[in-house]
């Protein structure tokens, strides 16, 4: 039932769509092995997500992982060359930090409210609202430099 979701959520924050998929593995088998802990404090959907960014955190802590996407983002850096003139949104999403693009990902694809999003990425109210602003002043800056 929310797969789909976990997958868009995974692939905003991680930025490869294999590791996504296997994401969306690993958290409905660490839903299936805490389901008991579920006490109802918030949606079912926020309960996943935060599933969700809890392995991404983890994951980032291994050293391989932290290896293996430094390797993955040096060589994209070094090797790809950008014929285009213009520049998507989505490659300006990949641009900025994942912890805003994240956000915004929450707030304008998804429709969480600022309290949602606050309960899913376990920070303060202020703190989303602040990032949030900070997200659409870089993507706007990237935008802007590209035209």
């Amino acid at each position: 039932m929310y797969s789909d979701d976990i997958l868009r959520y995974s692939f905003s924050i991680l930025r490869d769509y294999e590791e996504a998929k296997d994401m969306v593995q690993e958290v409905f088998i660490r839903h299936f092995e805490n389901e008991q802990s579920f006490k109802g404090a918030c949606s079912y959907k926020t309960w996943l997500l935060i599933i969700t960014r809890n392995l991404f955190y983890s994951k980032i802590k291994s050293k391989s992982f932290t290896n293996e996407r430094v390797d993955e983002e040096l060589n994209d850096s070094v090797f790809e060359v950008n014929y285009e003139i213009n520049i998507s949104i989505k490659d300006a999403l990949m641009k900025i930090p994942s912890e805003y693009s994240e956000l915004l990902y929450l707030k304008e694809a998804e429709g969480y409210s600022y309290e949602e999003i606050s309960q899913i990425t376990e920070t303060s109210l202020d703190n989303v609202a602040v990032r949030l602003h900070r997200a659409k002043k870089m993507l706007r800056k990237i935008l802007k430099d590209r035209y």
